[in-house]
């Protein structure tokens, strides 16, 4: 068994949103928080987000990430490994916390619960955060009609299917978890034939094929509702808006969550 964040990176190229954001997200991320002169902490090392605040720092899990994907380290930017649920800096130190699906990456409610309350402890007084979130729906959506969805051209590009595939098929409880090969396994049995799926969507092989990535990996994901991810943040932050983040496929189940006034415990 692997964990795939060590092979991800070789994949970034041809991942593309709703698993990246736009350059219209990222905006929306900067002029909520307004970062010209703030002080970031990145959780992840997403590229398209390097270039915000005044200073960043980034951290992420996986060393491989990080070679492979942070744009480099600069006077005012640098990368690290460390863990999000023990972040490797002190309480108060930051102005502003990003992060791009950093609540679908862990494994359960208490590690978004923890990587949430760690974004609070970090942050300065008036600090706040923005989150975009890949919520799942509140009912569970029938495979057979993602499928159906798919061969019509009604979903947007692989990764948006993808996604749909993996929130139909999480656990029901407060985890609303799914281990990585579950989400490959469900999507070969329902589209055993990749080419014709290529041949219908206009979708090219290479994208399909991303999803092998998953294979033998333990890693797993959670899709959680988002009442249930604005109940999780509200436990650690007084405010919590939702701000949607553009327009791209699967946009509307992928929001940011803009949070302030941190509870400092």
């Amino acid at each position: 068994m692997t964990n795939h964040w060590d092979n991800y990176h070789r994949h970034w190229k041809l991942l593309d949103a709703p698993l990246r954001p736009t350059a219209e997200t990222v905006g929306i991320v900067e002029r909520e928080l307004d970062l010209d002169e703030a002080d970031v902490l990145l959780l992840g090392v997403t590229p398209e987000l390097a270039g915000l605040g005044r200073t960043m720092l980034a951290v992420d899990g996986s060393a491989a990430m990080v070679s492979g994907v942070w744009p480099g380290d600069s006077a005012c930017r640098r990368a690290m490994t460390g863990n999000w649920l023990d972040l490797p800096i002190g309480s108060l130190s930051v102005d502003a916390v990003i992060g791009d699906g950093c609540l679908t990456v862990v494994d359960s409610a208490d590690a978004r619960h923890a990587v949430l309350g760690e974004a609070a402890r970090v942050l300065k007084p008036g600090g706040r955060a923005a989150i975009r979130v890949f919520a799942g729906p509140e009912t569970f959506e029938d495979l057979r009609a993602i499928k159906g969805e798919a061969f019509a051209g009604e979903i947007g590009n692989f990764h948006a299917l993808k996604w749909r595939i993996a929130m139909a098929c999480t656990t029901s409880d407060r985890d609303r978890a799914i281990k990585v090969q579950a989400i490959r396994d469900a999507f070969d049995r329902n589209f055993p034939d990749r080419a014709a799926l290529a041949a219908k969507t206009g979708w090219s092989m290479a994208s399909i094929n991303t999803i092998d990535i998953y294979v033998g990996s333990e890693t797993a994901y959670c899709f959680a509702s988002l009442a249930m991810l604005v109940d999780e943040a509200s436990s650690w932050f007084g405010q919590v808006r939702v701000v949607p983040s553009g327009s791209y496929p699967l946009a509307e189940r992928c929001p940011l969550l803009v949070l302030g006034s941190p509870r400092h415990r």
